[in-house]
């Protein structure tokens, strides 16, 4: 560039990033800024003036598009003026094919995704060049930014976009499109490269779906590889589980074949010898042992055990014999019949005749528990 034609535009040239017949690509600033711009000159020709004419257009209509600072004409070039960013490119970046592969591909879907949105409305040689891994920026933290840098031979002569984003695809999957074993990838470019999908939003939708068999893909293989790598110590600690069962079974084992739940017989019949057939001073002691096969003496004295079993304990209360008082007389009053005299002296263990001696107490079970022994 001349140093007339320097001095006629409003900007500070800092260096020449790019220098062909076609195309010559500067670092230039303002004079009042410290803002690094990009400026791309491209000299005057008919087929130029259509296309700065578009470019204009359409980023004139788009002030969202923060990269894009202004497009204007001194003496007989054009100027595009963009904001420069200097993160690495897709093309530092990956260049190598490193990390995983889930990894290339999830920044390639972002990476397409941005051009997509961001050259909506442009001309197809700005699409084309935003395509390539040199204008595709990547901040730290995982941003994408678009470099804007023209390609002169998209300029010039024709551009095809699906050739550029299939060469995308095998920049960013060399690897695996090379190894054969990601049958998915390889047709989604092919595909590409044949120019069979109808827009990019349908590659990425391709795209997204082989990301979600690779990350299942990878699932398994990562969980191959740590198998693979602690095959030894899973082998050791498989075989001290299986000794340390062989341990608890042997000592359930001795403990239920050593275990007995019931008594000898001979302890049984010992009992049975304590309780009648021991000898014993009856007159020295109050207990009577009697022998369990035999009937109960009777003593002639009616006992409340030998009424029904209850269904439930038998509550009472107490009263005081007044003078004149009979069982006859007390349950009439506090029954209302004098049939509950009989369960009444069983319960109180005296006989249903026996006087009563005024002054002692006896004990009235309740009428609606003693009503079940009434027949």
């Amino acid at each position: 560039m001349t140093t007339g034609a320097a001095a006629r535009i409003p900007y500070e040239l800092l260096g020449t990033l790019a220098e062909t017949p076609e195309l010559s690509v500067y670092a230039a600033r303002k004079p009042d800024s410290d803002e690094l711009l990009l400026l791309n000159r491209i000299p005057h020709a008919p087929e130029t003036r259509v296309f700065f004419r578009d470019l204009y257009f359409y980023s004139a209509h788009r002030p969202e598009r923060s990269e894009f600072v202004e497009l204007y004409s001194a003496d007989r070039d054009f100027y595009a003026v963009f904001r420069y960013h200097q993160a690495p490119s897709l093309a530092s970046l990956y260049g190598s094919c490193p990390g995983p592969a889930r990894r290339r591909l999830s920044v390639l879907i972002a990476a397409l995704f941005h051009v997509y949105t961001e050259t909506l409305r442009m001309p197809l040689p700005v699409v084309c060049s935003a395509l390539q891994p040199d204008n595709i920026l990547m901040d730290d933290d995982g941003e994408i930014r678009l470099f804007y840098q023209l390609r002169s031979d998209f300029v010039t002569g024709p551009c095809d976009l699906w050739a550029e984003a299939a060469a995308l695809i095998r920049f960013m999957l060399a690897r695996e499109l090379h190894s054969g074993r990601h049958q998915a990838l390889d047709d989604i470019c092919k595909k590409c490269r044949a120019g069979l999908y109808p827009s990019l939003p349908a590659l990425i939708s391709d795209l997204e779906k082989a990301l979600d068999t690779l990350s299942q893909a990878e699932f398994l293989n990562r969980a191959r590889a740590f198998v693979q790598r602690k095959k030894a110590r899973l082998l050791q600690m498989s075989w001290l589980g299986l000794v340390a069962m062989a341990c608890m079974l042997v000592i359930y084992l001795v403990t239920e074949l050593t275990r007995s739940d019931t008594l000898p017989v001979a302890a049984i019949s010992d009992i049975g010898n304590v309780t009648y057939v021991a000898s014993q001073d009856e007159s020295d002691s109050d207990l009577q042992l009697n022998d369990p096969s035999q009937p109960l003496p009777d003593t002639g004295e009616p006992a409340f055990s030998q009424l029904p079993v209850p269904t439930s304990e038998l509550t009472s209360e107490d009263y005081v014999v007044q003078s004149g008082d009979s069982l006859n007389s007390i349950c009439t009053e506090k029954y209302g019949a004098a049939a509950y005299a009989a369960p009444v002296a069983s319960f109180n263990g005296i006989g249903e005749d026996q006087p009563l001696e005024a002054g002692s107490v006896i004990r009235l079970p309740l009428r609606d528990q003693l009503a079940a022994y009434i027949e």
